[in-house]
């Protein structure tokens, strides 16, 4: 009779685990479903663990070596272009093991309208999610919707990015190999002691490697952007990349393409997916061995390319691109490359780490 009574128990504990375990199953699923797609979110963190695993190795002193050279390509505004497609296929011809992006990716993020978009950027650029794990960063745009409640769209459009990305905060951080990446949200970093100080920490935490920052809001531009918007001139955020040895910044925001090095800092606009291109209305701000391009003016159908050397190329259509950046050692090489596979620019310094 024990025997028995014994036996009903065991069944009944693994009847109920069963049930509990299906059920932790399909909340588990639940969670990893985009509610804009359908399917499971654009997270870019299983990518890149599985290539940490494939290409990391510890060594005896806690320093990570990697089988192959670091590749990564920066990308962004794009805003539901028809170009990103063609952006999109000259970056799976690279080949690059992971990329970030500089936000802009859909032209309205919040509310109902941002679902809309980010079901285009889906059909447009999900088979490329899917190949390379891509950081995306929050622009303003991801946080635009239809401008009737501003904080709500702010709310609503973070929450879309969230759900689409399957990242729960904008601002955050990760590794690879001998390197640092900082992601930092639309919001201006120097009005938010919170975010201030978090970001020195993480620096902190990143003194030995090399250091990526990638952003919408550039800190210096020759573009359209306003000086309100775009201070183009030394901050307390700039001197701590400065103070920290920050490798590079890449920003987004003004649609165009600007290299220039302030107080040892590379600063790089990388903001050519596909959105129309800006005009070059700040090129007053440059300053020796700057390389740009963009519109020679509002309206105009010349663009012009200005190389290191005061070198200029004036052309009658736009190019859209990406950068591609290659890390060997201490060596970190920088390139402009277009849809057609041009390279415009080629920069290679060695950091101080």
């Amino acid at each position: 009779m024990k025997l028995k009574l014994c036996i009903a128990v065991v069944l009944l504990l693994t009847i109920n685990s069963c049930k509990t375990d299906k059920q932790d199953a399909r909340q588990k699923n639940h969670l990893e479903i985009s509610a804009i797609t359908n399917k499971s979110p654009y997270n870019p963190k299983p990518g890149m663990e599985k290539l940490r695993l494939e290409n990391e190795i510890m060594l005896s002193d806690d320093k990570v070596k990697l089988k192959k050279p670091m590749h990564f390509l920066v990308f962004g505004d794009s805003k539901g272009s028809i170009y990103l497609k063609d952006v999109l296929k000259r970056a799976d011809l690279l080949n690059p093991q992971f990329c970030l992006t500089t936000a802009d990716l859909v032209n309205k993020g919040a509310g109902n309208i941002g679902v809309r978009d980010y079901k285009k950027l889906d059909e447009d650029a999900g088979w490329f999610f899917r190949k390379y794990p891509t950081w995306p960063t929050l622009g303003n745009h991801e946080v635009s919707g239809l401008a009737i409640d501003k904080k709500n769209d702010v709310k609503s459009g973070k929450k879309n990015f969230a759900d689409f990305f399957g990242l729960k905060e904008p601002l955050y951080s990760f590794t690879y190999g001998n390197a640092t990446f900082i992601a930092l949200d639309w919001g201006k970093v120097s009005k938010s002691p919170k975010k201030l100080a978090w970001l020195e920490q993480e620096l902190k935490k990143a003194q030995g490697k090399h250091i990526f920052i990638f952003k919408h809001r550039p800190y210096y531009t020759v573009g359209i952007k306003s000086y309100q918007d775009v201070e183009g001139k030394t901050t307390a955020v700039t001197e701590l990349f400065s103070n920290y040895k920050v490798s590079a910044v890449f920003s987004g925001h003004d649609h165009l393409y600007y290299r220039t090095v302030r107080d040892g800092v590379n600063y790089i606009i990388s903001a050519g997916a596909g959105a129309s291109i800006y005009s070059l209305d700040r090129e007053k701000d440059t300053i020796s061995g700057d390389v740009y391009y963009g519109r020679l003016k509002e309206g105009s159908d010349e663009f012009k390319f200005h190389g290191s050397s005061n070198e200029e190329v004036f052309f009658n259509k736009p190019v859209y691109f990406v950068i591609s950046v290659k890390i060997t050692g201490k060596k970190i090489t920088f390139e402009m490359i277009d849809t057609a596979g041009k390279i415009w620019d080629t920069f290679t310094f060695e950091s101080d780490i």
